[in-house]
């Protein structure tokens, strides 16, 4: 059961104002993938330097979309159609990812669990989505076993099945209306001493809208290129992670994936609502401050967490907030996956009260490492050069993948988000019901995920010390 109001409105004349906001809701984070020649026997083949315009073999063109038609035209017949424009195109992205949810749902359950519950004492941040595409176009390049334990993660019969799902993905995930921008963008960059097989180029570029470049890697040059794609895909809000990412003179190729998210709350937080108070972890108690709203809205009963969601002003992507049962933390849910189940669900057990939230201001990111956890679910061949297949990429046979890498940051204030036990003493984490009225209050240990129309996690993360 969703919210009445998270699904797109029809159109009402009068009855909905679309204010043209900034985008004070962002996630951002960037995947890199690098892989290195293994075998040192094998002699280094030399090219000739490429000419200052050839670093882009292909860029990627993400489509044209229609416009969200500006409030202040509401009622004139350019608004009518310009709406009805933009509600049909966004309905047809909307269905392109039915069922997608439950296809992925293996990977998602496992993935949020390998990779968010190492660190129990840090905030952590993860898009399984980002790392879903990025092992995708993987698959695309390897071939024989390397390429069938890719697809096991992935929960596909074959590389078309997978490029299918991939796509659909993709295009439901996209919006660039004027209002949200959702993009999964990802790219391609090869050492200008490699081959490559054209048509997995085109593959990549056609199904994952991925950019492709080629040059001298450590070279000057590329790491600029790689840096403002990175900031371009990211609007500069990792540029504190990017300054020092480049290219390894010995890398050969690297798949580079980047999320950016931007969205208005539907109901944003008031300033004059805000209060200092505590948040109870780890048997601290740490002062933080508290946003505070009171509305009617939609609350969940799941087993051993409660969650609420504050909607986004794309019309249908919600943050959720999932507050652990007092004696239960947050890595519990997720190994359990309990937690991505509800997240996929689209039938709920739902209540609707008038919900006093209080949600502490958070910063929450860093960089994960994600080669181990990868390892743990079964691909192991890619990162072993005498067991990895990369021949449908080239034909070098001495590639493998040296490292899998994931940055990310969400923050919460009053404007939205911006894109990465005291419990015992009674005090910590409050969630209390009279009647039809409910406390909400997040100051012990959550989850939080951004999740798209068709319930699809984008990003999910732990918060355990908020800012």
């Amino acid at each position: 059961m969703q919210e009445k109001t998270a699904g797109l409105p029809e159109k009402r004349p009068g009855k909905y104002s679309y204010r043209r906001k900034g985008p004070v809701v962002l996630a951002c984070l960037a995947l890199v993938i690098t892989l290195l020649g293994g075998l040192a026997t094998l002699p280094r083949p030399q090219a000739e330097p490429l000419p200052e315009t050839s670093l882009a073999i292909r860029e990627a063109s993400y489509p044209e979309m229609a416009q969200r038609p500006l409030s202040r035209d509401e009622g004139s017949e350019a608004y009518e159609e310009a709406y009805a424009a933009w509600r049909e195109e966004r309905m047809e992205r909307l269905s392109l990812a039915e069922g997608c949810g439950q296809a992925l749902a293996p990977f998602l359950r496992e993935s949020c669990g390998a990779f968010l519950t190492d660190s129990p004492e840090e905030n952590r941040v993860f898009s399984p989505l980002s790392l879903y595409m990025a092992l995708a176009m993987l698959t695309e390049a390897t071939g024989g076993e390397t390429r069938q334990q890719l697809l096991s993660l992935l929960g596909a019969e074959d590389v078309e099945t997978l490029r299918a799902q991939a796509g659909a993905v993709w295009n439901a995930c996209y919006c660039d209306d004027g209002l949200t921008r959702s993009v999964l963008g990802s790219s391609i960059w090869l050492d200008d001493g490699i081959s490559f097989v054209p048509s997995t180029m085109e593959t990549l570029a056609g199904t994952y809208y991925a950019s492709a470049f080629q040059g001298q890697m450590g070279s000057q040059k590329l790491n600029e290129a790689l840096r403002g794609w990175l900031n371009g895909q990211t609007a500069n809000q990792l540029a504190g992670s990017v300054t020092g990412e480049s290219f390894e003179p010995d890398t050969v190729v690297s798949l580079v994936s980047a999320v950016l998210y931007q969205a208005a709350w539907s109901d944003g937080f008031r300033k004059s609502d805000t209060q200092d108070g505590t948040f109870y972890a780890g048997g601290e108690e740490l002062p933080c401050t508290f946003l505070r709203q009171s509305r009617m809205r939609v609350f969940y009963r799941g087993t051993g967490f409660s969650a609420v969601s504050q909607l986004l002003d794309d019309g249908r992507a919600q943050m959720w907030f999932l507050l652990p049962d007092e004696g239960t933390d947050p890595q519990e849910l997720l190994e359990d996956g309990s937690a991505v189940d509800f997240l996929l669900s689209e039938e709920l057990y739902a209540e609707t009260a008038l919900v006093h939230l209080s949600l502490p201001k958070f910063d929450a990111g860093g960089e994960l490492e994600l080669g181990d956890g990868l390892r743990s679910l079964g691909v192991v061949n890619i990162f072993s050069p005498e067991q990895s297949n990369f021949a449908p990429l080239t034909d070098r046979g001495d590639l493998y993948v040296s490292s899998i890498r994931q940055a990310a940051r969400v923050s919460v204030d009053e404007g939205g988000c911006t894109g990465a036990p005291s419990a015992g003493e009674g005090t910590g984490g409050n969630v209390s019901v009279d009647a039809d009225e409910l406390e909400f209050t997040l100051d012990r240990p959550f989850l939080f995920a951004i999740t798209t129309a068709d319930h699809l996690p984008l990003l999910v993360g732990v918060v355990r010390q908020p800012s």
